[in-house]
Formats: structure tokens, C-alpha cells, sequence
């Protein structure tokens, strides 16, 4: 690889010459897409992911959602107007009160509504981790000082122009028999450092690349005190020279009436290459610091994340369960017991996610670095890994064949097969076509290739399953029953 000279190479632009704009709109939005980014797909180079076919509605569909921020029976929701006049959107808000996280949840829930829950790595996750990189600045700079620093030049910059984030936080799935240090390709790494900044290869899994503007970088991997070159927690513009992403197969571009949510609300997941990319210093928050970089990044950087994919999951969870409330009823076998069993499961499980959001909102606490973050419950992310496999099994229970034995779209344009579906496409006290559109959708969010990837997402929404799992035994507090037990027992030096 021919790293550029930096005399020959294009400039990203500094941070400080960006005139603060305020609040996206969804006009803005799209021009800022159109930067000369570097995406391929199905070997060719797209030349506007807001143009091309498959692509074109999932960049459309951010766009309504940041014209929202100006509509008046959305904009106080959404945003809120900072000292110097500029309106910011609440996923960038920082909550000095516990009362103040209640903002940042209402404007969630308006983007996560307006995705169908769909979209596991929205504008709102993404700039939620910008207000936990931070809320640690105070750890970081016991570290580095400049870099720590950068963290709240950041966080004015991304909040100030309201940027679409996204971020590349897995590595590619290659030999895990091998540490990084055995294998350095693993991982993004530096291979150069300069006066002006540092010079990154490797590559990333993406989520919603394709349509931000930045990405964050930041390895979930723990990696070990003689690895210092993988430890490394930066951003940078979806445009830098020699920055790739290779999109995966596009579920977009298909009929909307076969395909209802795809057609909309397909994100887009890709694989990030750094080709020799170079990074300024002042994009970089941690370097070359691996144990902290393990100790600060999950319970620290993600809290706020994590909050918004809670209230993501929470959505996408009751749309199931109201997609197989509706499959029963327009089938006439809402009181069937199976029936009426698998959707009382499936409330269950909600319900239990929702009273474990609202414990850690009731619970709230302050953070070292001068904010409120809800308490930690572990065992919600643990339940969803379990469960949410299980919610697409119950809804196929209940939608049974109904959901394979389908036409097509365009069959319904065809005379003299419309005069037979609207018989027997019928269900109870349901149009052929509502029950169409309903079984549809069903099998999209099931059956289909974007439904199974929506489900694998979400299970590995947070990592290892496994591990998430472990996690919720690991921060159970045991004492009580120990000391239950023991005294039941009369145990001796059991603790």
C-alpha cells in the first residue's frame, strides 16, 4: 500500500473551520450525503446513495425524520434551543438532572416510532456515544490531557451540526484462534504516527454507514498490554481518502407493497476498510492505551447508547406482537389457546423489559463525569438474547402457512387473478388486501432475509450472547440470599 505524502494527500477539513449550523433538516441532510464518499456495491462505485435505487429510500426516510426536528408538533420534542441560539437535537442533550433523561427518551422514542423499530444503529445511538466518550473526559485525561480535551471539542462540533453518526466497533471474522498481535490484519490499527496525526489500516463492520456523515471507532476487542497499537478510539469523515465501505446485499429497492419495511428502512451494513487512512489528532480521544481502552468503553461509553437501543427493542418487540395479535384476529383464531398462549408469552417478555427500563430510570445515577445515566440492568440485554428468537417463532406459530402461500404484488394488477384473490385472500372481518398487506409484512419480519437479519442483529445487538448472559449473573447481588442460606444452614465461611 502507497500511503499518500502529506503534502500530496486531500485534507479533512479542521474542525474549527466548520460553521455550526444547527439542527438537520432533511434537505441538508441529503446534500451532506453527497460528499464523493467512497461505496461499493456489487463491484461497482456508487456515485449517490441518495439516488440510487436500492438505496435512495432508506436516505429519504432520515430525511423526514430531520425535517421532524423543525415541524412544530415535533420540534420541542426533538430538539431544544442552546445559549447561542443554535436548536440541537436531544440525542446529543446532556442530562444534569434525573428528570433531564425523560428528554432524551421522548426524542428517542420519536425516531425509533418513525423507523418502525427497525433500525438498530440510528442517528440517536450513535450520538449517544459522543455524550459518553464526554462524560468520561475527566478518565481520559489522566491519560492524555489533548486528547481528552478533544472529546469536548467533538461533542460541540458533531451536537452543533447535528452530524449523522455511525460507528465500526467489531473487527472482520477472521482466525479468533490468533491474538491481534499474531495477526495484525484482525484489527484496525496505526501504522505511522505523524506531527499532525496518525495513520490507520485495517478494517470494521458498519452499521448505517453509507448514510452518516462520520464514523466512530472505538474496538470492543480486550486487548492486551503489548497490543497499544489496536487500542485507539477515533472519528472520521465517511469521505476521507482511502476510506472504502463494501456494502452487503441491499434489501432495499423492492416492491413496498410485497416488501413494507425493507423497502424504507434498511440500514445498510458494510464492511469499513482503512486503507493507510490518516487521522488528525484531533479526532483521537484514546492511543495507545489497551487496558483502559477494556475498562472504559462498555459501562462508560455506551451508556447512553444502550438506552436508545432499549427503547429501539422495546418497539420492534410490540411490533411483533401486535403483527401476530392482528395474524390471529384476521384468521378468526384470537381465542384459540396456542394462540392466545403465545401472545400472552410474548407480552410477558415485554412487559418485563419495559418494568426493568422504568426500575433504571426511577434509579437513575450520577455519573463521576457530572451527568444522569440509568441505573445498570444488565439482565434486560441478557432477556432480549434469549427471547428475541423466540418472538419470531411465535409469531410463525401463529401466522402458520398464511405467511408462505402468497402472491405477489403485481398479481393483484392482473384481472383475472384479482377476481379470485379478493375470495380467498379474504379474512375475517379483514379485506383481501388488508390481510394481504398484513401477511406480508409478517413473513418481511420473519421469513424473509431482512426479517433474519433483524432478528441476528438484535440478538447480537450488544456482543456475545454468552457474555451478556454471564453479565447478569456477574452483577447480581448475591449477598442477600448468601446470607439467607447461610443462616438457614448454619454454614461457616461461605460469603
Amino acid at each position: 500500500m502507497n500511503e499518500p505524502s502529506p503534502s500530496t494527500e486531500k485534507r479533512i477539513p479542521p474542525i474549527a473551520e466548520t460553521r455550526a449550523q444547527g439542527a438537520m433538516t432533511g434537505a441538508r441532510y441529503l446534500e451532506s450525503l453527497r460528499d464523493d464518499r467512497e461505496v461499493w456495491y456489487r463491484g461497482e462505485r456508487v456515485k449517490d446513495v441518495t439516488t440510487h435505487p436500492e438505496l435512495r429510500e432508506m436516505a429519504r426516510s432520515l430525511a423526514r425524520i430531520y425535517d421532524m426536528q423543525h415541524d412544530p408538533a415535533t420540534r420541542d420534542v426533538m430538539t431544544y434551543e442552546q445559549d447561542n441560539g443554535l436548536r440541537a437535537s436531544y440525542s446529543y442533550y446532556l442530562p444534569t438532572k434525573p428528570e433531564e433523561l425523560l428528554l432524551r427518551r421522548a426524542n428517542t422514542e420519536v425516531w425509533v416510532r418513525e423507523v418502525f423499530g427497525m433500525c438498530g444503529r440510528l442517528p440517536d445511538f450513535c450520538a449517544s456515544m459522543v455524550v459518553g466518550y464526554y462524560d468520561i473526559r475527566d478518565e481520559l485525561a489522566k491519560l492524555n490531557p489533548d486528547l481528552a480535551k478533544n472529546t469536548e471539542t467533538y461533542l460541540s462540533y458533531a451536537r452543533d451540526n447535528d452530524l449523522c453518526l455511525s460507528h465500526a466497533l467489531h473487527d472482520p471474522c477472521m482466525d479468533k484462534s490468533l491474538r491481534p498481535s499474531q495477526d495484525p490484519d484482525r484489527c484496525v490499527r496505526v501504522v505511522k504516527e505523524r506531527d499532525d496525526g496518525i495513520v490507520v489500516r485495517g478494517a470494521r463492520f458498519n452499521t448505517l454507514g453509507l448514510f452518516s456523515n462520520e464514523i466512530l471507532v472505538s474496538p470492543t476487542y480486550f486487548f492486551q498490554e503489548d497490543e497499544p497499537e489496536f487500542a485507539i478510539w477515533f472519528t472520521i469523515p465517511v469521505n476521507a481518502p482511502r476510506l472504502k465501505q463494501v456494502a452487503r446485499e441491499v434489501f432495499g429497492g423492492r416492491n413496498p407493497l410485497d416488501h413494507p419495511v425493507s423497502s424504507r428502512f434498511d440500514e445498510v451494513d458494510s464492511l469499513v476498510i482503512f486503507d493507510d487512512v490518516f487521522v488528525p489528532w484531533e479526532r483521537i480521544f484514546l492511543y495507545r492505551e489497551p487496558l483502559a481502552a477494556n475498562r472504559l468503553f462498555r459501562g462508560n461509553v455506551m451508556t447512553w447508547a444502550a438506552y436508545a437501543g432499549t427503547l429501539l427493542t422495546q418497539l420492534r418487540m410490540e411490533v411483533l406482537i401486535t403483527v401476530g395479535h392482528l395474524l390471529a384476529k384476521t384468521s378468526g383464531m384470537e381465542t384459540r389457546p396456542h394462540v392466545v398462549a403465545a401472545l400472552g408469552e410474548m407480552c410477558t417478555y415485554l412487559a418485563l423489559l419495559r418494568s426493568s427500563l422504568d426500575d433504571a430510570e426511577k434509579n437513575c445515577v450520577a455519573t463521576p463525569g457530572g451527568h444522569y445515566k440509568p441505573a445498570t440492568r444488565p439482565e434486560r440485554r441478557s432477556l432480549v438474547t434469549m427471547i428475541s428468537e423466540r418472538f419470531v417463532e411465535l409469531v410463525e406459530h401463529i401466522g402458520t402457512s398464511s405467511l408462505i402461500f402468497l402472491p405477489n404484488a403485481e398479481d393483484w394488477d392482473a384481472p383475472d387473478l384479482r377476481k379470485h384473490l379478493d375470495v380467498y385472500m379474504r379474512g375475517k372481518d379483514a379485506s383481501p388486501m388488508d390481510r394481504y398487506k398484513l401477511c406480508k409484512l409478517a413473513w418481511e419480519l420473519t421469513g424473509d432475509a431482512y426479517g433474519s437479519r433483524q432478528q441476528l442483529y438484535e440478538r447480537l445487538h450488544s456482543g456475545d450472547p454468552n457474555m451478556m448472559v454471564a453479565m447478569a449473573y456477574k452483577k447480581f447481588d448475591m449477598t442477600h440470599g448468601v446470607d439467607l442460606v447461610s443462616k438457614f444452614l448454619d454454614l461457616e465461611g461461605t460469603s
